[in-house]
């Protein structure tokens, strides 16, 4: 399974990623403000990058600290439901779970002021950023992941919006034997 693991891999991956965090956290002042303008310093330049990393690269889902006058958007990582890989029997002609072998869903939930998100899509832009990361070819050490789905997240913070952001990654086990 390696949930912790895979958990600290990804949190890595973004955290190391200085365009995902500088749309993170420089948020624009009008259309033509680019946080990925070379004159801004990289985030991990800055003498209080790891206040800023707290928050705008969480694990877990917390937003009871976002406010109607934060200036950061923010990614929420943590583990989403684990189920069964079904396969399919042909002597009964149905699907059934399969005990070796299961999914386990991990979730990206990413929010931005809604006043940000007006100026310049940032969290499309924060989503297509985050695909890029996990996507990446010399990355190997996600395995299978696969992109699952992506839904808006409805019960937001007052001035923020939303989105989840939902991958998948299989793992197998073998059968254990009892020894007498």
């Amino acid at each position: 399974m390696r949930i912790v693991n895979k958990l600290a891999q990804f949190y890595k991956s973004l955290k190391e990623d200085e365009k995902l965090l500088r749309l993170l956290y420089y948020l624009p002042k009008d259309s033509l403000d680019n946080p990925l303008d070379e004159s801004k310093m990289d985030i991990s330049q800055l003498p209080e990058k790891d206040i800023i990393m707290n928050n705008i690269l969480v694990i877990g889902d917390k937003t009871s600290d976002l406010k109607m006058d934060t200036h950061f958007s923010r990614i929420c990582l943590y583990t989403g439901p684990r189920a069964p890989q079904k396969h399919y029997l042909k002597n009964t002609n149905q699907f059934t779970d399969n005990p070796y072998s299961s999914t386990q869903q991990y979730f990206f939930d990413i929010y931005t002021p809604v006043a940000i998100n007006n100026i310049d899509f940032r969290l499309d832009w924060l989503g297509e950023m985050l695909n890029e990361v996990l996507f990446q070819e010399d990355i190997e050490e996600f395995g299978d992941l696969r992109f699952h789905s992506g839904i808006p997240l409805l019960n937001t913070p007052e001035g923020f919006i939303g989105y989840r952001w939902i991958y998948v990654v299989p793992s197998g086990q073998g059968p254990k034997s009892f020894k007498s």
